[in-house]
């Protein structure tokens, strides 16, 4: 079913899902589901899309397979900073547009990634965001942990970017999947821990309140029950009023 809601995800996913010859049947197939945020109709979570800014953009570099997942967190990023691409990871080069983005002179690129998880010994490392006048552009890869490091690892047009190491301690509320290691963020809590670290915090709390909404209202979806109105709800809410 094609989204009603544009984005830069939906219509990536539309335009993939008419290309595939067998449709994706993710858990919980016999749950009627609202064609824009994927939760079940009773679970809908469109209400509390929020409209944020920030002083950082934000790329969304997506292995295919995470492109169809309800459980997907990167989409909360594009629907939360309007205008933020996405696109397909390709292993031989770059897709078009994103490689004007990393070679545009005007920005600051950096790959979102634990800097253990990386193949590339040579890849530069940074642990904090360095201030400068050009704006600072983070490429966040959008998959599993075996996916992301297998795109960083077999990419070579990625090897000059920089890595992003973000600190293990600053958020974890990922209440979906379970990566199981301190240092693996969901790719939502990737996006507010950089916000965090760019004392964004206005927009590292619309996103980490449309986060938690996204946890309730999957958790709600897979238990087939009406999901709880909550303080992040109702912070979503007067955001959306303001």
């Amino acid at each position: 079913m094609t989204a009603k809601y544009s984005t830069a995800y939906t219509r990536l996913r539309d335009r993939e899902l008419a290309k595939s010859t067998r449709p994706f049947l993710a858990k919980g197939k016999s749950v009627k589901r609202c064609s824009d945020c994927q939760m079940g109709e009773f679970a809908c979570m469109c209400a509390w899309r929020p409209r944020a800014e920030s002083a950082v953009d934000f790329v969304l570099l997506m292995h295919r397979k995470e492109l169809f997942k309800p459980t997907n967190t990167g989409r909360l990023i594009v629907d939360a900073f309007a205008g933020t691409p996405v696109f397909l990871w390709n292993r031989l080069e770059a897709p078009g547009e994103l490689a004007d983005i990393l070679q545009d002179p005007a920005r600051n690129c950096f790959i979102v990634f634990p800097a253990d998880g990386t193949e590339n010994g040579s890849r530069p490392v940074v642990r904090e965001i360095p201030r400068s006048k050009k704006k600072t552009t983070l490429i966040l890869l959008d998959g599993t942990w075996k996916q992301c490091s297998r795109m960083i690892g077999l990419s070579r047009w990625l090897d000059p970017v920089p890595c992003l190491s973000l600190p293990e301690s600053l958020v974890r509320s990922y209440a979906v999947r379970d990566s199981g290691r301190d240092h693996r963020f969901s790719t939502a809590e990737a996006a507010i821990s950089c916000l965090l670290l760019m004392q964004q915090e206005r927009a590292a709390s619309a996103l980490q309140n449309y986060f938690r909404v996204f946890n309730q209202h999957y958790l709600a979806t897979r238990g087939c029950y009406q999901p709880a109105r909550g303080e992040c709800h109702a912070q979503l809410e007067a955001l959306l009023s303001e």
